[in-house]
């Protein structure tokens, strides 16, 4: 019996088997195949079975020969209105036009479905159809009744956008920073988009770089009990404001109370105190935000709501929602609803413990309360039509400077299952399972990251329109696009709720469908896509993605060849994005001091026999590096053994690094602020939560000392002078 389901399973996309790091098998569980089965519908429960929208999805290239479309008996009889064929279609263009198609009669299939008292139409796939999201109505005569029925036909391009540049053979490079962790001397304790705009300024003037690479902005909690990761957002659709530059918005200027309360002398002392604190203070910083903003919203209302006085800007404001519709009715109503539940007694922390009938988006009682607190629901809507104009400015300011990309955003692998997204739309995730990775050598406990996997059935069902939103939302005021965990397109790692990662087990997805997909966002928003594939990556997917113009993403730390040597820098990819380290790895500066494995260390994360054995594979790491930068010409040899002894990054090592990552022939390089400067603290260790600071460390120099701080100004200098040599960037 076990064996039937693990079968049964492996059809529906869930993997009988999975190797390891180090080869070793690991066969599914027959139990938690069941559970996924049972999970993904193969029970037939009901509620699970619904007609949903049929759709296509195909590659401009690989257009299908044929296509089946399942047809309905209309509840009255009537005339044909489309035409006298077998079947015929009417097909609204994703251009807005519309056109009519009706196959000949001996290319027509048409078969009777008892159980549903349906037709499944076969017909030819128009073959001039263009790029783009067509609405697909069709109907046809069988035995005297009118069929009818609808699809979404998808036709994707055949690649992913890429600058025109890069066609030329053109290479850049960027800085990578954690917006949060900004400082400044006009900021209220967090980056904002005012620090970011300066950010600009210094990587395009002073680094001639091509593109600010950012963390994930998405909308988070920022507050307890929830941490503060930008990968665990509570909502990919709608992004932070806590990175609104407060005194940036024109409301404000109008707005005195707002301004009397920012120049009170309590508030510019609190304002003081969180601008020089050492981590960033997420609550406290959204707390003195919000309370700002609730005057300047006021304002806003005051000046341009009412329809005697509304002016151009309240226009402005009606359009934005309007076209976020109802994403950002129910974001903006979620965000209302956990304010008011917050705020009762008892207090609720997730919409799991709000009152039943508030669960539901589409309750009753939820839109009784949408219209009862009309004006906090809009409050929502107004913030983040402010981030969305602050950031589109941000983005032109780079773009008019001459950046070839601009701002590189982030988008997280998934949503806090007690946040605004799943809340929204609860039906699209599997309840009952956690995402995951298995054992490897970067955890070999394996990793559980604790949100649910996607339904990417159910997601179908809607045309694809959920996964089509997020990713439009995450390209949206930017040049390129890091997909985290790229791997997701093609499977992820299920762990069933409350178990080890040892029982987790692959599931596949509709990898063929969503590659087409992320193809098509990336063209239609003109967004370069970089997959972070890093860790176990199913066979061929790396070829798979870039065959696609989807960039890969190589550290300089894991490109190493089966004996563990360093691969040259010429054998790099040039479809790829570059860089020494990221946020979950240690920065070149701690790696080479080995202060990572102390902090994991102190913490209890390694014991002594893997403490020695994570000591004993840096050694030969580090010689390693050291031999292939001498090899290779970017490290003097007489300079190499200093380099060697010392525990801290020497200017010649850094120089050495810097060279070897920027001569690659990947066309993106980017490299960290922490990296640049040298700072031994990154923002986040994986499997930590309270036993260090993580997502809240502050750069080590502020936005204006980085044009004026000595070591600062030959950091940078040190950089643009490297891009130069290598002919990589803007100028040369």
């Amino acid at each position: 019996m076990g064996d039937t389901i693990v079968r049964l399973a492996q059809a529906c996309g869930v993997e009988p088997v999975y190797y390891d790091n180090w080869g070793k098998p690991h066969h599914t569980d027959p139990d938690t195949a069941k559970m996924i089965l049972a999970s993904k519908g193969i029970s037939l429960d009901p509620a699970r079975v619904s007609r949903g929208a049929q759709v296509l999805v195909a590659s401009i290239g690989e257009l299908p020969e044929t296509f089946s479309i399942r047809l309905f008996p209309n509840q009255e009889l009537r005339q044909l209105a489309l035409g006298p064929g077998p079947v015929n279609l009417k097909i609204v263009l994703d251009s807005a036009g519309e056109r009519t198609f009706q196959p000949e009669p001996t290319e027509t299939v048409i078969r009777a479905e008892l159980p549903e008292n349906s037709l499944l139409a076969t017909i030819p796939f128009p073959r001039d159809l263009a790029v783009g999201i067509h609405r697909v109505e069709a109907e046809a005569l069988f035995q005297s009744r009118v069929y009818s029925g609808s699809c979404r036909w998808i036709v994707c391009p055949q690649q992913a956008h890429v600058p025109a540049d890069f066609e030329t053979g053109r290479r850049v490079a960027g800085i990578g920073i954690a917006l949060y962790g900004v400082r400044s001397r006009v900021n209220w304790g967090i980056g904002d988009f005012g620090d970011l705009t300066r950010i600009v300024d210094w990587a395009a003037d002073d680094l001639q770089v091509d593109f600010v690479g950012l963390n994930p902005l998405h909308a988070l909690f920022n507050r307890s009990p929830f941490n503060s990761s930008p990968y665990s957002p509570s909502s990919r659709l709608y992004r932070n404001y806590i990175y609104l530059d407060v005194p940036a918005i024109p409301d404000f200027v109008d707005s005195k109370a707002a301004r009397q309360i920012v120049e009170a002398r309590d508030m510019l002392l609190t304002i003081r105190r969180l601008r020089e604190a050492e981590h960033v203070r997420y609550e406290e910083v959204a707390q003195l935000k919000l309370r700002v903003l609730r005057e300047v919203f006021r304002t806003f209302m005051e000046l341009h709501s009412s329809p005697s006085s509304r002016q151009p800007r309240w226009t402005a404001f009606r359009n934005y929602v309007d076209r976020e519709g109802i994403h950002l009715r129910r974001f903006a109503t979620f965000c209302a609803l956990d304010e008011h539940f917050r705020n009762a007694s008892p207090p609720a922390n997730t919409w799991q413990e709000w009152p039943k009938e508030f669960r539901d988006p589409a309750s009753e009682a939820v839109r009784t309360f949408r219209r009862t607190h009309e004006d906090e629901v809009r409050f929502w809507m107004y913030l983040q039509w402010q981030v969305d104009a602050q950031l589109r400015n941000v983005q032109q300011h780079a773009t008019g400077k001459g950046m070839v990309i601009g701002l590189f955003h982030d988008e997280a692998l998934a949503v806090d299952r007690s946040g605004a997204d799943v809340w929204a739309a609860q039906d699209c995730y599997h309840d009952g399972f956690n995402v995951g990775a298995p054992p490897d050598a970067f955890a070999p406990d394996g990793q559980n990251w604790g949100f649910s996997p996607p339904d990417t059935d159910r997601v179908r069902t809607y045309g694809y329109e959920p996964f089509l939103r997020r990713l439009a939302a995450s390209c949206t005021h930017g040049g390129a696009l890091r997909i985290d965990h790229v791997m997701q397109f093609s499977r992820l790692f299920w762990i069933p709720r409350g178990q080890s990662a040892a029982h987790g087990v692959y599931v596949r997805d509709r990898e063929k469908d969503l590659l087409n997909l992320l193809v098509l966002q990336s063209a239609r928003n003109r967004t370069l896509i970089v997959g972070e594939d890093l860790g176990t990556v199913p066979y061929d997917f790396r070829d798979r993605l870039m065959s696609r113009g989807v960039f890969s993403y190589r550290l300089f730390y894991f490109e190493r060849d089966g004996n563990g040597d360093l691969i040259p820098h010429y054998a790099y990819p040039q479809h790829a994005l570059v860089s020494i380290s990221t946020h979950d790895l240690p920065t070149l500066a701690e790696f080479w001091g080995g202060l990572d494995i102390d902090e994991v260390t102190t913490i209890g994360m390694l014991d002594r026999l893997r403490e020695k054995s994570f000591r004993e594979d840096r050694h030969i790491h580090k010689a390693k590096i050291i031999e292939k930068l001498v090899q290779e010409g970017f490290l003097p040899a007489h300079v190499a053994h200093e380099a060697w002894i010392q525990p801290f990054p020497t200017d010649h090592l850094h120089s050495a690094v810097l060279k070897f990552v920027i001569h690659t022939p990947a066309r993106l390089v980017m490299v960290s602020q922490e990296d640049l400067f040298l700072d031994p603290r990154r923002q986040n260790v994986p499997g930590t939560t309270n036993e260090r600071p993580n997502w809240v460390t502050k750069m080590r120099y502020t936005v204006e000392e980085l044009r004026t701080d000595p070591e600062a100004v030959r950091m940078s200098e040190k950089y643009r002078n490297l891009l130069r040599d290598a002919g990589r960037g803007r100028r040369w």
